[in-house]
């Protein structure tokens, strides 16, 4: 057997697997079917990036320093009709003895992919740029894959980093549990200096399930536009025969900060995609893990994308070194694994739905008390989990109870934000 581990796709949880990996000393061969570069999105990062980087040989600074990343130090939001406000993490959390990151990324995610990918060839990690058409398997174990070219590919292990398309996940037949309103996502760059030294987000809060638009400033002279909204929407809008350029542009000339760019520009090369955040119900077997979106997806609203692809890469890793000798996970392993991955999807997934897309905090206390409702949360659970990094019994038993209280923490508002909606309904009609 040639290879040791054999990784279904080149993205950001495939490459960070074949970094670690190889930085261990196995024998690693990743398959996509479609060679670098490759066009991605998802550039606004959270703040337990930049510890994640620097663990698969990514250096911030120098990411900086080449002009391929600015600085986010906080979040801006621009609501129609409203002074726009700022959320950022406390500066005295990065004292002792919390020492929590408070500065993050945006990153052109093209170039990041690019270098992550060099990085991983130059410690020996094999690419085959070959689409895998079928997954051979016995039981719970996976025994090969099969590239369209007809190539079989084996190893000890397999992972599975394809991302939206799950091809390990759809060849056996593992569901997932979706979160929200089927989205679309329309974006395009502008050549402009930073707005902010941090992520921007537009939206309007009368909106029944939340859309909204951003502005990311991916190097010091280039920055990254998007639209989310609910496909029923640009169904309508379709329907209309109006064209995807036609939507952007005109949900974009709504705010201020792009009418002189969109005049400056009047043909937007528009990249689109559809998506709905879920979490897989299985995602490691005997031999075999799901990482990155092929094993959760979160919501892009979330920025967890990196972090959890980095994330799912370690563990998967730490699993697969553990069991190497005997060339099956325990069931404690697997167990473990599937608590780091699925907890953590259904955490964010499920609450930035209820605090953010639907209406009820957002119209019950408005739309900045959602936000910071949800940051708070969001935040600290994430730097918490890239602080203690819990891997033992205590440490997840520990973080199950913080999840278990943060699910306590959102339906609580959730409650409060109802009840103001009853007693403002009943004042109205008895007005």
């Amino acid at each position: 057997m040639d290879h040791d581990v054999a990784i279904i796709g080149a993205g950001i949880a495939g490459l960070a697997a074949s970094v670690l990996l190889r930085n261990a000393g196995l024998r690693v061969v990743c398959l996509d079917s479609l060679p670098y570069p490759h066009s991605k999105v998802g550039e606004s990062l959270d703040w337990s990036s930049p510890g994640l980087l620097r663990r698969v040989g990514i250096d911030p600074d120098a990411l900086l320093a080449d002009g391929i990343a600015t600085f986010k130090k906080k979040i801006v939001v621009c609501e129609l009709g409203k002074e726009e406000w700022r959320a950022a993490p406390p500066p005295v959390i990065r004292r002792s003895p919390l020492r929590f990151e408070t500065v993050t990324l945006h990153v052109d995610r093209a170039a990041l992919d690019a270098r992550l990918y060099e990085h991983a060839r130059a410690l020996g990690a094999e690419f085959i740029w070959e689409r895998v058409t079928d997954v051979r398997t016995v039981n719970d174990r996976v025994t090969g894959y099969s590239t369209a070219a007809g190539r079989r590919v084996e190893a000890r292990w397999y992972l599975d980093a394809s991302g939206t398309a799950r091809v390990l996940s759809r060849a056996m037949g593992i569901p997932t549990v979706a979160y929200g309103r089927q989205r679309v996502c329309l974006w395009t760059y502008f050549d402009t200096p930073p707005l902010h030294d941090g992520t921007a987000f537009f939206v309007e809060n009368r909106d029944e399930y939340l859309s909204w638009v951003w502005d990311i400033p991916i190097s010091p002279a280039r920055t990254s536009v998007g639209f989310v909204v609910a496909a029923e929407v640009v169904r309508e809008h379709r329907r209309a025969g109006h064209s995807l350029e036609t939507i952007l542009r005109e949900e974009l000339s709504r705010h201020e900060r792009f009418r002189d760019l969109l005049a400056a520009k009047p043909v937007l090369e528009i990249e689109s995609t559809s998506f709905q955040p879920y979490v897989a119900d299985k995602v490691c077997g005997d031999n075999w893990f799901m990482i990155g979106e092929a094993a959760s997806m979160p919501d892009p609203l979330t920025g967890n994308g990196v972090t959890s692809g980095i994330r799912h890469a370690r563990h998967a890793t730490d699993a697969i070194l553990v069991a190497h000798g005997r060339d099956t996970i325990s069931a404690t392993r697997a167990r473990t694994y599937t608590q780091h991955v699925v907890r953590l999807g259904h955490s964010f997934n499920a609450h930035i739905e209820n605090t953010l897309y639907r209406h009820p905090i957002r119209w019950g206390l408005g739309l900045q008390a959602a936000t910071y409702i949800y940051t708070f949360f969001a935040f600290f659970m994430n730097a918490l989990h890239a602080r203690f990094d819990p891997r033992g019994r205590v440490g997840m038993r520990v973080f199950s109870l913080l999840f278990l209280g943060a699910r306590g923490w959102i339906a609580g508002w959730t409650l409060v934000a109802r009840t103001a909606l009853w007693y403002r309904g009943r004042l109205h009609s008895e007005g």
